[in-house]
């Protein structure tokens, strides 16, 4: 019996490596949305077709996670240029706007969501209409039209992340994405890759060091948790994000 439950174990392992690469394998199957005819492709659009299927091969899968900017020769710092400078800065720590109020759908959809022009505008159109971001803000607003955003973080088509539940776990922004309050010019901040992300699950998160890396002091409750050793894991059964 030893003997059958060993060939069994070794079994399921080499058959759950085996999907795991051909995960890896068959995510070039999947093809971006297409532009509408007579349309022009933006540059989130155009990083998304470029890169769209080719997560980078790696044993077991572990390095497809991050295939997106490893495709584009980037990664970890990866920085695109936005065509609006927003000022994160200006408006999370002088302003003291929430997450939230532009990523409005970061606690009730996988997706975080931005906002649309008109929350823009409903402040811009009577502050700081002289400068020049605002201006181009303002003239996109007057044509209809979305800002061109060009998408920092981004994984592969066949891992299904959801903001909402990492949200109410209690995770921290920052956590994943850094302290975006404190960039002139946003960057990915991790490697986002699968590894990293299972690391999390397995070895737990806490609640004091997702405080910490927001920028700001753990609450007693944090404290407290951290102290009794207390970290807050996860499953990490293959459904969970490969479904």
């Amino acid at each position: 019996m030893a003997g059958r439950r060993t060939w069994l174990v070794l079994t399921g392992v080499v058959a759950m490596a085996m999907v795991a690469s051909l995960m890896s394998a068959c995510a070039g199957r999947d093809r971006p949305v297409a532009v509408a005819a007579g349309t022009t492709e933006n540059a989130t659009q155009k990083a998304n077709r470029e890169a769209a299927g080719k997560a980078t091969p790696g044993p077991w899968g572990y390095s497809g996670a991050s295939g997106y900017t490893h495709y584009l020769g980037q990664g970890i710092g990866r920085s695109p240029v936005q065509p609006v400078r927003f000022p994160h800065p200006v408006h999370v720590n002088t302003l003291q706007m929430n997450c939230v109020f532009c990523h409005f759908a970061a606690f009730k959809s996988p997706d975080p969501g931005l906002p649309a022009l008109t929350s823009c505008m409903g402040c811009h159109a009577i502050t700081a209409i002289d400068r020049p971001e605002v201006k181009k803000l303002a003239e996109a607003y007057n044509k209809r039209q979305p800002i061109p955003w060009v998408r920092v973080h981004k994984l592969p088509e066949y891992v299904q992340f959801t903001h909402v539940r990492h949200i109410y776990a209690g995770i921290t922004c920052q956590t994943c994405h850094g302290q975006v309050q404190n960039m002139t010019q946003v960057f990915q901040y991790a490697s986002l890759n699968m590894g990293w992300c299972v690391s999390c699950h397995v070895n737990g998160y806490s609640r004091a060091e997702g405080m910490r890396a927001a920028g700001y002091a753990p609450d007693s409750a944090a404290m407290a948790d951290e102290q009794a050793g207390i970290r807050k894991t996860a499953s990490y059964d293959c459904s969970n994000c490969h479904h």
